[in-house]
């Protein structure tokens, strides 16, 4: 059965359809995951947070509409891909000497350590300011670890694209810390 047919069937709330739906999209959904976020479970994690809204969405989905299923499925992917960096990275302040503990740190070291974290924190409230393209692109990169081509595959744009974004994001940085 094709896309297009099963789609109809989820939308009039077969269940069947649903599942054969989820089987076929499912290996290719996860698979992008994995790749963005290195890690099985939290792969998985948001493979399901994925199909659940598009359980919940599927009447949204328009098969007249230009976007084929597969990119309206990957789109919904990366937004919870996103969503998840958005509730995971938030730098945190506690300075925790148990860590320190073992390594018997000197003054220095711990000065330098806690100067680098208010550094941190002040860029990434910082980022805010950046337009939304800019600190997603930014945070991907430098906080996400990820290449360029990841990002643009994660973002759905070209890697100059990218590179731009970052450019200009960090050029709006360094004025702010300048000021």
């Amino acid at each position: 059965m094709d896309d297009n047919n099963l789609i109809k069937k989820c939308q009039q709330g077969e269940k069947e359809a649903f599942q054969l739906l989820i089987s076929k999209y499912h290996p290719l959904v996860y698979k992008f995951l994995l790749k963005l976020t290195q890690n099985r479970e939290l792969a998985e994690d948001l493979t399901q947070e994925t199909f659940l809204k598009l359980i919940r969405n599927i009447e949204k989905y328009d098969i007249y509409g230009k976007a084929k299923f597969s990119t309206y499925i990957m789109t919904m992917a990366k937004n919870c891909y996103i969503d998840e960096i958005r509730k995971s990275r938030k730098i945190s302040l506690d300075y925790n000497l148990e860590d320190y503990a073992n390594k018997l740190p000197n003054e220095r070291q711990m000065e330098e350590d806690v100067v680098s974290r208010m550094y941190a924190s002040e860029v990434e409230g910082r980022l805010e300011d950046l337009t939304e393209e800019q600190k997603l692109a930014i945070r991907l990169k430098y906080i996400e670890g990820l290449t360029l081509k990841e990002i643009g595959e994660v973002l759905n744009v070209e890697t100059t694209t990218v590179k731009s974004r970052i450019h200009n994001g960090i050029i709006r940085l360094r004025k702010f810390f300048e000021r």
